[in-house]
């Protein structure tokens, strides 16, 4: 069986292209061991790349190479969700691959989206090169407006109240006009990322991978809380970051459908889509 499925086509031929699912944003984070207070304003925050990959995959090298050097730029905060169940694949996590495969209806990869927004499949770019086919997708505004995110985490050791072995404090307050988004419901998740590991068997030979979403903790829906979590357990090392991330699920109707008179004044996705649709329409004609 996994014969099989290693020789499915990467789709290495298709462009970039809508979403259709909301923002996904912030990214704010620090070490598992160290107490941290961060507020940024949304608009100044690195576009979230959600990077859809595994060990045996060849051209995921080359999407995460690119990655690597937007993300050294300060353009992007990348994240590798590894494709789980794979005992080709021992970085994955059940919970953390079916959040990427059901949300953006994926289920090979090389995957990569941008903020929620925009996704594109495979490797084959649509304009010159890789890099500008991704440097144009983040571009995409999030027209977030003056949104300002506030992200604090406390480790047990330097936490002076009664809590679990193996826990930490996060709290978070996001100042965003909610109203402006009708048709969206925020979940307030808690990501923990494990900064490197090692796997010298991974058929892709690239040994070291970087960035892996390990677990997903859902923190709920409210614009500002405080939670006691549980950490999970590394592959290898002593690496774990905690991340936050806000998700947007968006439930307007797809561009062929309607849209009324109110939706069309507010300055939230529906103008989104539009303007993710206009960056799709001038990556794909560049290909040929």
């Amino acid at each position: 069986m996994l014969i099989l499925a290693m020789t499915i086509p990467t789709s290495n031929a298709k462009p970039a292209e809508p979403t259709y699912a909301g923002a996904v944003f912030g990214g704010q984070h620090t070490t598992i061991d160290n107490l941290s207070t961060d507020s940024s304003s949304i608009d100044q925050l690195p576009a979230i790349a959600e990077d859809f990959t595994a060990t045996w995959c060849d051209n995921c090298i080359k999407a995460e190479a690119v990655l690597d050097d937007l993300e050294s730029e300060g353009l992007v905060q990348k994240y590798e969700f590894h494709r789980s169940p794979d005992h080709e694949d021992p970085l994955g996590n059940d919970f953390v691959s079916s959040y990427l495969t059901e949300r953006y209806d994926v289920a090979v990869p090389p995957m990569v989206a941008f903020n929620g927004t925009i996704k594109k499949e495979g490797t084959l770019p649509d304009s010159d090169s890789l890099e500008n086919d991704y440097r144009t997708m983040i571009a995409t505004p999030l027209n977030m407006g003056d949104g300002l995110s506030t992200f604090a985490w406390t480790p047990k050791a330097l936490c002076d109240c009664d809590i679990p072995d193996n826990t930490g404090i996060i709290s978070w307050n996001l100042d965003l006009n909610m109203s402006l988004y009708p048709d969206s419901v925020l979940a307030v998740k808690a990501w923990f990322v494990e900064d490197s590991a090692e796997f010298s068997d991974g058929g892709n030979g690239a040994g070291t991978y970087h960035d892996i979403v390990r677990n997903i903790t859902d923190l709920g829906n409210e614009l500002a809380g405080t939670a006691t979590i549980e950490i999970p357990t590394a592959y290898d090392g002593n690496d774990l970051e905690v991340h936050l991330i806000y998700v947007m699920d968006f439930f307007e109707s797809e561009p062929e459908q309607e849209v009324s008179g109110d939706a069309e004044s507010t300055p939230g996705f529906g103008i989104l889509v539009a303007l993710v649709a206009i960056i799709v329409a001038v990556l794909i004609p560049r290909r040929q």
